[in-house]
């Protein structure tokens, strides 16, 4: 027993002393690790957010004057052009009390060329013209205010859009700014344009720019996507949500779809400002926005710094943090070193 106990100190004292260098001490094993260098780079990034089919501006129509409705010549949902002619209302009353004003200033234009004669023959006297002509000027006001709101018994379409709500029937009444009709409009180039509306965040939306294609998945028609256009974009946050609507341009061209449907935009966005990006492999200790990576200087030293995380994207680390392209990040190997501790690179990529 004794005699292999000393055998295996002596194989210990033989391994100890192959470690060794004449006038040194024991030798420390290197760690050999793998290095990258950054990768400095915009963020390209895709925006995915979900809104509706609408309109961009909404207008209310009503008649100007009261009475029953004649005729109603379109129904909800309809599109219209500009100046078409959407309800009217019975214009008999008013066309009779201008058939008796026409009358009454006739009358009155015989009575003054009349009294004229007799003012000179001394018959009739000048307070009589003159109350005659003051009886037909008042009477000519008063076809042109009935004549005014003739002309407003009829409701045109100010702009190209589509009928969102109808409130108005054949043979109801309508008193005077009831409303009638609530206009959509999303133009007036003659296009019937399609909308689709989304609340971006503040971040979401200084990404986005005019006229940058997108597209759009709508869910009662997901095997149908749609390609879009950025037509508009809020520069004032809503006061509830604190979003900003963005209104996004398409041809729906053959597909069958109304105001209403839901959806989501899709939109590959490219972020301007160039981060560090590292792979997964090189950010340890990761905790509430923060890590650790390690570095190699000139002298084949590791340093240890921390990092602040933007995001994880795919099998990159996106770092607030700038880094030189020229450093070289240790992916392999970091486990267990020390600031400080000497290292060989094994190899590059």
């Amino acid at each position: 027993m004794q005699k292999h106990h000393m055998t295996g100190m002596l194989i210990a004292l033989a391994l100890f002393a192959c470690r060794q260098k004449p006038g040194q001490g024991v030798e420390t094993l290197i760690p050999h690790v793998t290095v990258v260098h950054p990768e400095i780079a915009p963020l390209a990034d895709t925006i995915i957010a979900t809104g509706l089919i609408t309109t961009i501006d909404q207008s209310d129509l009503s008649f100007k004057t009261g009475g029953t409705v004649e005729q109603v010549y379109i129904k909800e949902g309809d599109f219209v052009r500009k100046g078409q002619l959407l309800a009217r209302l019975n214009t008999a009353e008013y066309k009779s009390q201008i058939d008796q004003l026409d009358y009454k200033i006739s009358q009155y234009m015989r009575d003054i060329k009349r009294l004229q004669v007799l003012v000179k023959d001394t018959i009739a006297t000048m307070e009589q013209l003159q109350n005659t002509e003051t009886a037909l000027a008042a009477s000519r006001a008063q076809k042109d205010a009935l004549a005014y709101n003739l002309d407003q018994t009829s409701i045109y379409a100010p702009a190209d859009g589509v009928i969102l709500k109808k409130q108005i029937n054949k043979g109801e009444y309508k008193p005077s700014g009831a409303l009638a009709f609530t206009l959509g409009s999303n133009g007036n180039d003659g296009n019937r344009h399609w909308m689709f509306k989304v609340s971006l965040s503040d971040k979401d939306r200084l990404r986005l720019k005019l006229n940058e294609r997108t597209i759009l998945t709508l869910d009662a028609l997901p095997e149908h996507p749609l390609e879009g256009v950025v037509y508009r974009m809020s520069t004032i946050p809503d006061a509830v949500t604190l979003t900003y609507e963005c209104y996004i341009r398409f041809e729906p061209k053959q597909v069958p779809i109304v105001y209403g449907l839901t959806g989501k935009l899709l939109l590959p966005a490219m972020n301007e400002q160039s981060y560090t990006l590292l792979p997964l492999e090189a950010v340890t200790q990761v905790n509430e926005g923060t890590g650790i990576i390690y570095t190699v200087s000139a002298q084949s030293l590791a340093r240890r710094s921390e990092v602040k995380l933007l995001s994880i994207k795919q099998n990159k680390a996106v770092l607030y943090t700038v880094l030189s392209p020229a450093e070289r990040v240790i992916i392999a190997g970091n486990d267990g070193l020390e600031d400080g501790q000497k290292v060989q690179i094994e190899n590059a990529r």
